[in-house]
């Protein structure tokens, strides 16, 4: 076992202890950053364009304002953006934080709108199923956030609580959803939004869902009986392609 691999249960138990939360948001941050990025690394970068978007990745997530989102991750997320460059349909990311993967989304995105949903506030209060995490936990300024993303064209901004926010986005249609709001309930607010309004052939990307019980709850809970696998990802993530007739519940 690798000395960094070791050492990620460790540094979870610490940026989840109530001792942590004591110390304030910023050591919170820098140990959930820690933990993100050094833990996490895409393996094989031997070709040349690869490597050079993963360094690309790289200096997005690591240099300031710093990321809790590792380099693979993230080009896990730019791939499902790629990837979804025929399908009709905006993008939208419901759980913006520093604006770290919007940027890799902006990047690669091309012309279609952006769609960006956060309360800039932190999160709302956790359910019984998110003890990790605590009300008011990945608070950033909308206007930090707007500048950092201000050389992008078709970026539009949603302060406040979702689904609520969503009302002006309600007759869009979405290629690509990228999910990071941690707790169970407003997961499953998120996927009872979009999943109807996402194209045939549309991803939805969500972190959190290999580590944290809400998150996994509220995916598995809402696919159960619908066309679509959950794919679990390497790193923390999972991710669902629409399919053409998801409308319809699987038979059972």
């Amino acid at each position: 076992m690798k000395a960094k691999d070791a050492l990620k249960p460790l540094v979870k138990s610490i940026v989840t202890s109530p001792p942590a939360r004591w110390c304030g948001r910023p050591l919170l941050h820098a140990l959930q950053y820690a933990l993100s990025v050094h833990h996490r690394e895409v393996v094989n970068f031997s070709q040349p364009e690869r490597a050079k978007i993963a360094e690309r990745i790289r200096a997005i997530v690591t240099s300031w304002p710093t990321q809790t989102m590792g380099v693979d991750e993230a080009y896990v997320v730019r791939s499902g953006v790629v990837a979804t460059s025929k399908i009709r349909g905006d993008i939208a990311e419901v759980g913006v934080f520093r604006g770290g993967t919007a940027r890799v989304i902006c990047e690669a995105k091309g012309d279609r709108p952006l769609h960006l949903f956060d309360t800039f506030e932190g999160l709302p209060e956790p359910g019984a199923a998110d003890s990790a995490f605590q009300k008011g936990q990945y608070a950033c300024s909308l206007e930090s956030v707007r500048a950092y993303l201000s050389p992008f064209p078709g970026v539009r901004f949603y302060k406040g609580y979702f689904p609520a926010t969503g009302e002006a986005v309600k007759d869009r249609r979405f290629s690509f959803v990228h999910l990071d709001v941690d707790l169970y309930a407003s997961t499953l607010e998120a996927l009872e939004f979009f999943y109807p309004r996402m194209e045939p052939g549309a991803i939805v990307i969500s972190h959190d869902y290999v580590e944290f019980a809400g998150v996994r709850n509220a995916f598995d809970e809402f696919f159960e009986r619908k066309p679509e696998p959950v794919v679990e990802l390497s790193g923390n993530q999972c991710m669902v392609i629409k399919l053409a007739a998801a409308e319809t519940a699987v038979a059972g």
